[in-house]
Formats: C-alpha cells, structure tokens, sequence
C-alpha cells in the first residue's frame, strides 16, 4: 500500500515517510513497516500473518487515487477509516466517517456494478443506520449515462462524482429528457462534499423536429399497434395530436414523452369538460410509467398537473381537478380535403 496512518495518525504517503516512525494501516489500525528497495518504490507492507484487506490486489488505479484523496479531504467532517470492516454485514465501505456518534459510508464507484449487488449493499447499510453516499469515478463522468444508470445512484435529485485528476466533486441535478434526445441536466464543481442548491435550468427543444421524428416512427410502423388503433377508431390520428405532447421533458419515463403525455390528454377528455376527477386517479394512472420511489414520482406528476394548470386546461383545488377545457386536435389531411369539396 502507498499509504498509512503516521504517529499523529495523519495520513502519510510512503514517498513521504521515513523508517524512523512508527507506521499504522488505516484499515485494520495494525502496524505497518515502510519498505524499499532497487527495484520496488517505496511502500508500506503488514507483518507476516497479517489478514487484513484494506486494498484489495486488483484495485485499479483510479479507485486508489480517489479513495486515498477523499481519506484526507473527508477529515474535517470526522474519524475517518478506510475500508473499516461491519464483520454484522460483511461490507468493507471504502470510506466510514465517524462524526458525532453517527457513521456515514462512502462508497467510490468507479466500476459497473449491478442493480441487486447497490441494493444489497445499501439495504446492509440500513440495517446499521449507516448513512450511504455513493460517489462516481471519471469513468461513469465520461459517459452519457442512460436514465436506468443515473436512477441507481440518484439521491436528492442528484448525483455525485468525485474526480481525482483535478481534486473536486462534481453534482449534477435537474435531469430532464426530451424525445429522441439525450438525458440534459446542470452540472456544478466544488471543493466540498456537500449537497448544491439546485439551480432551475430553461429547457427548450424543436417541437416540429419532435413531430417529425415521430412521424417517421409511425411510418415504420414502430409505434405501439393498440394505441394507433385505438385513435383510428375514435376517428383520430396520431399525428394530429395537440402539440403539448411534443413539448415534454419528463426525466425518469418507462416509455416516450409523448406517450406520457397523450395519456394525459385522453384522460382529460374521458373526463370531460365542466367536470371534476380526484386527483388520485390520475396519479394512479401515470405512476406505473415512471422510475423512482413514490416521493419522485409524485414530484413529475405534480409538473404536469402544474403544466395544464398554466395552460388553463384544467383547475386544481385541493386534491380535486376540474376540466376547464379540452386540448386542441388538428385536422387529418382528409378532413382537411373534405372541408374544401363541401
């Protein structure tokens, strides 16, 4: 290992050490010895016999640098350890911060890892009413990572990277997703660990490119077949649909904005003008479409009511909806061409 706790338990890189000290692992707290030779740089090494793992052999060295960076940049919110060992969960956070009786692991992720094996390890984490932050290494920051990767890590509306090349955490929050785009989002440094305030981001995108994007996907034929059908029959068709649908940047969505959208609209006109619905319903309604816990989903629901509201369609009173108005369709060319014969 290339680090160790010094006789002030400071951390102190071997390059920097000298044999005359006295030398701990910051993992077990054992004793280590400073070790170098011709051909080995400078290190530190246990005793014999010693089963401590704190680093692990096939540890990259991105995973190294940063946990090692955060070890020092950490201290000033606590008792820090690396890679303390819960022998009541069998987990080894890279990083356990000890601060006013309560213990916060973190976790520095620099390669993929599985849905099950982050849910393992944070439900572990609960069981010990340890407090987890999950920090991202540079190669999930070089990545356009998809809404499915940024929900495994998302807390707080964010989530967090830690890059050692530069020394700073990196926050990005305000994830929106437009159609056939890729996932936006604002992205803030700092020098701290701590959570950023969330600056509101103006949006926009091309709704004709939306509509003409989507208008090829149905020429394709590569739209659900229910849903085409089911306008056709009551004498629409997707593609005279209200332009709203085209304007949404829902994040967190199981299927297209649009989609989401147009649900919305058919809901609105199964209600009808002039009268109400609870709220509840339409949650019930659109929840089963979207990624996330309950308190999220509620969150991009609550903007589209908020949307319509704006727009007048609708009215909110309590948890009651009422229908003000209907969102406009355009004419198929074949209206269109049969109000010019008449």
């Amino acid at each position: 290992m290339i680090i160790a706790l010094n006789q002030d338990r400071k951390y102190i890189l071997a390059t920097e050490a000298n044999k005359q000290q006295q030398f701990l692992c910051p993992g077990c707290q054992e004793r280590v010895i400073l070790r170098s030779g011709e051909i080995n740089q400078k290190h530190f090494a246990h005793q014999n016999n010693s089963n401590c793992a704190t680093f692990s052999e096939n540890e990259t060295a991105q995973h190294l640098s940063g946990k090692l960076q955060l070890a020092s940049k950490l201290q000033p919110y606590g008792e820090i350890v690396i890679e303390a060992v819960l022998p009541e969960i069998n987990q080894r956070p890279d990083i356990l911060i000890k601060r006013k009786e309560k213990y916060i692991a973190i976790e520095y992720q620099c390669s993929p890892i599985s849905q099950k094996r982050l849910d393992e390890r944070n439900a572990g984490y609960k069981s010990q009413n340890i407090h987890v932050v999950w920090l991202l290494g540079q190669n999930y920051f070089v990545k356009n990572m998809t809404q499915k990767t940024i929900f495994k890590f998302l807390a707080q509306n964010s989530i967090r990277f830690y890059l050692p090349d530069i020394g700073k955490f990196v926050y990005r929050t305000n994830f929106v997703k437009y159609d056939f785009e890729r996932v936006r989002y604002t992205e803030k440094y700092s020098e701290q660990l701590s959570h950023p305030k969330q600056i509101a981001q103006i949006v926009t995108t091309n709704t004709q490119k939306q509509i003409y994007k989507l208008q090829h996907l149905v020429f394709q034929k590569r739209v659900d077949e229910k849903l085409v059908r089911y306008l056709y029959e009551s004498g629409r068709l997707l593609l005279t649909a209200p332009v709203w649908i085209h304007q949404g940047n829902t994040f967190g969505l199981l299927i297209p904005n649009w989609h989401w959208r147009l649900l919305m609209v058919l809901m609105i006109e199964h209600v009808g003008v002039g009268h109400v619905v609870h709220q509840q319903y339409i949650i019930m309604k659109l929840t089963q479409y979207l990624r996330g816990d309950v308190a999220f989903k509620y969150e991009q629901i609550a903007l589209i009511i908020f949307d319509l509201e704006q727009r007048n369609i609708i009215f909110k009173k309590g948890q009651y909806i009422l229908v003000r108005q209907l969102l406009t369709w355009y004419p198929s060319l074949q209206e269109k061409l049969g109000k010019v014969r008449k």
